[in-house]
């Protein structure tokens, strides 16, 4: 068979599955390869650790497997843009926005099986019986550098992947094959460009972006609401708003997502599920949904949800900066409830956003919150939280 009858029919396949991009490339060193490990250099994997693993084959997948002996990468890619949140849900400061990507299952769990059976597909065509690496997202490959160079897009000052049309809101997902395949170009210059606008870069309310496509993941609403255990640097907090997984504000404002038609996604798995677009930041504190407080309802509330991965004190903590944000009054209950969590991480982002309605409102309720939680807590460093929050609560609103 032809690389170019191969490459047809794995297309073909790709569609029936679900995918709505294929496009292929030859292995090779990724074309800004250098560039990513000068970013790791720099420090900015911050903890996510794994960045810092294979970074040889990470940057060459012809090296990944020698077994294998990789010569073609095949770039697929999933629409996932159903419909914008409504501003009655994003805006409501007693919600909590989760970014669109995890209003559906986990896109890992969902696409992978996908790549087997587009495998599957192509050893029957080859007869080929080493099984080909098939990565989601999570393995060592920089899926953004091979989606420009296949053509399935172009990288834009956000650091997403654009496609022309169709906006940045693309999973991606790759096939390393040893089968010589007819490959892509990348899109013309012309249509590969944001051109002189910085929307994405003036909109990010903690400034992650050091410059055009350079992301500092460290001051990035999305590294701390998923990506690590720890605290939320205080001078960032303020700036997260009600988002509390994730953040979309850059891909939002970007012009080449504007007047997407709303679609249903071709995997029902990644269907938008209503509950998980915006939850009242409240409501997981009540005494039949206590998702927040509880590790078992949590797991039920958020089966097969990518908000799993935050585990459920990371959630409580980025809830609890969310109810310090709005700073109502009617938080102080559930704060009261995570004042008294088993989670240190938690407690602390509770002392902090009592500490807020203190600061906004002024009422003695929130001050005797924080001073009934000093003489109990033994925890350092939520200790020094409750002091800075007392402090700071001071200040209050006029």
């Amino acid at each position: 068979m032809t690389a170019a009858a191969l490459t047809a029919f794995l297309r073909t396949e790709a569609q029936r599955l679900g995918f709505d991009r294929c496009h292929v490339a030859p292995a090779g060193p990724a074309p800004h390869g250098a560039f990513f490990v000068d970013w790791l250099a720099q420090g900015r994997a911050g903890q996510m650790n794994y960045l810092h693993t294979l970074v040889e084959r990470r940057i060459d997948p012809s090296r990944l497997d020698r077994r294998l002996k990789v010569r073609s990468v095949v770039v697929l890619g999933i629409n996932y843009h159903r419909f914008d949140l409504p501003p009655h849900l994003r805006d409501d400061p007693s919600r909590g926005v989760i970014a669109a990507y995890a209003w559906g299952d986990d896109y890992h769990e969902a696409i992978r099986p996908l790549l087997y059976r587009l495998d599957a597909y192509v050893r029957g065509q080859t007869g080929r019986r080493l099984f080909a690496r098939c990565l989601v997202d999570t393995g060592p490959v920089l899926e953004r550098d091979w989606a420009q160079a296949a053509g399935a897009g172009f990288t834009g000052k956000n650091c997403c992947t654009i496609v022309p049309g169709a906006g940045s809101w693309l999973l991606l997902a790759t096939l390393l094959l040893p089968e010589e395949l007819a490959y892509d170009a990348p899109l013309a210059a012309e249509r590969a460009t944001c051109g002189r606008c910085t929307r994405c870069l003036t909109a990010c309310p903690t400034a992650a972006f050091v410059g055009p496509y350079d992301l500092d993941p460290q001051r990035c609403i999305s590294y701390w609401t998923i990506e690590v255990q720890e605290s939320i640097p205080r001078a960032l907090r303020p700036r997260f708003g009600n988002r509390i997984f994730g953040c979309d504000i850059c891909q939002e404002v970007c012009p080449w997502n504007k007047r997407l038609p709303e679609r249903t996604p071709l995997i029902t798995a990644l269907a938008a599920q209503q509950a998980r677009l915006a939850p009242p930041l409240l409501e997981g504190f009540a005494a039949e949904t206590p998702y927040w407080r509880r590790d078992d309802a949590f797991a039920d509330r958020f089966v097969r949800s990518p908000l799993l991965r935050a585990g459920r004190s990371g959630m409580l903590r980025n809830v609890c900066v969310a109810l310090g944000n709005w700073g109502d009054p009617a938080a102080l209950p559930a704060l009261a409830l995570a004042l008294a969590d088993d989670s240190p991480l938690a407690r602390g982002h509770a002392a902090w956003a009592v500490g807020e309605v203190l600061r906004k409102t002024g009422l003695p309720p929130a001050r005797t919150l924080l001073v009934s939680a000093a003489t109990s807590e033994r925890h350092l460093a939520v200790r020094e939280e409750i002091a800075l929050a007392l402090e700071m609560g001071e200040t209050t609103a006029p």
